[in-house]
């Protein structure tokens, strides 16, 4: 390419595998020019993908899946080159958890959330990072699971990940299912507890992708060299030893080629330490993942059909960073 190649991201933790390809120079080192661009939202990421401006990004699969399939007003041949984390994602609540620890399934769990909505005196509003992601998708099954109606017991708000700090510190939310490190970082503040996550509604599934629209995956050195950076940040980023610098680096500010990311919080969500929801990043093709799941819950609320289910299931279902 003439130009460097443009990866759009959020500021989150699990895109710390694009951020130290690029800051570290792997990129560089197989020969790409990368330009990161950093998007507030991630309807921003995809119309980024739709509409071109962007070369490549890190999504969750229901997105991804939806966009490929012109739900955005276009329809662009998005692929998924490689999958780069598991896991991570959080289900807060603003206020004092009933109960000590995560919520249980069932009845028990049912009368907590009884307990906890009459201290919030009304419908309580969740909130969720976009519609089409595997957090609407968690937190739908975490509320199954203790027999609360998303439909009918409370109020979905659609917010960007950092913004639900604030939102909990007004009022205007009282939680949601959100990714790493921002639950995390609320409960350090006291701004809400672990209702539950990834961990207890499905643990270890498919988190962030790194997608690739059509342009970009036909040219299978640039494809490669991308998967072979990738998984050299990997395995930085999977040493134990090396978790208090990437939290450092990660949370120094977009102009010093951070993400802003409170750092205590980060260095949490990478250890798992406590109750946090560790986010996986994964290496090599060790680990397949599956949106089999993912697939299923689309279809039931309607957003696919079983053809779209079967296409998608064959195309998505991409191991690790793997060579193609």
């Amino acid at each position: 390419m003439t130009r460097p190649l443009r990866i759009g991201l959020l500021r989150l933790s699990d895109s710390a595998p694009v951020m130290l390809a690029h800051n570290a120079g792997l990129f560089a080192q197989y020969g790409l020019r990368t330009e990161l661009v950093v998007s507030p939202s991630w309807a921003n990421i995809a119309d980024g993908l739709v509409w071109k401006t962007l070369d490549a990004a890190i999504m969750f699969a229901p997105l991804a899946m939806m966009t490929s399939l012109g739900r955005r007003g276009h329809m662009p041949a998005l692929k998924p080159l490689a999958t780069l984390s598991y896991g991570g994602n959080t289900v807060i609540l603003r206020g004092t958890n009933p109960l000590m620890g995560q919520w249980p399934t069932g009845d028990k769990g049912r009368e907590a959330f009884e307990t906890w909505r009459a201290t919030i005196g009304r419908r309580p509003r969740l909130s969720v990072v976009h519609m089409y992601s595997t957090h609407f998708l968690i937190l739908k099954r975490f509320l199954l699971s203790i027999g609360v109606n998303m439909e009918q017991d409370i109020e979905i708000q659609v917010m960007p990940p950092p913004d639900i700090i604030s939102a909990l510190m007004n009022g205007s939310i009282d939680g949601g299912c959100v990714g790493p490190p921002w639950g995390t970082e609320a409960c350090l503040q006291n701004l809400a507890f672990l209702a539950g996550g990834s961990q207890t509604v499905m643990p270890r599934h498919i988190e962030k992708q790194f997608v690739v629209p059509q342009g970009t995956s036909q040219n299978q050195d640039v494809c490669k060299a991308i998967i072979n950076a990738l998984n050299d940040a990997t395995i930085f980023l999977r040493n134990a030893e090396n978790r208090q610098t990437v939290a450092h680096d990660l949370a120094a500010p977009l102009e010093e080629k951070g993400l802003n990311l409170p750092e205590a919080a980060t260095l949490k969500t990478l250890s798992g330490e406590g109750f946090t929801e560790k986010t996986h990043y994964i290496h090599g093709h060790t680990e397949a993942g599956n949106v089999a799941w993912m697939l299923d819950d689309m279809q039931g609320l309607g957003w696919i059909t079983q053809t779209e289910h079967s296409f998608l299931e064959e195309k998505w279902n991409v191991e690790g960073s793997k060579n193609p």
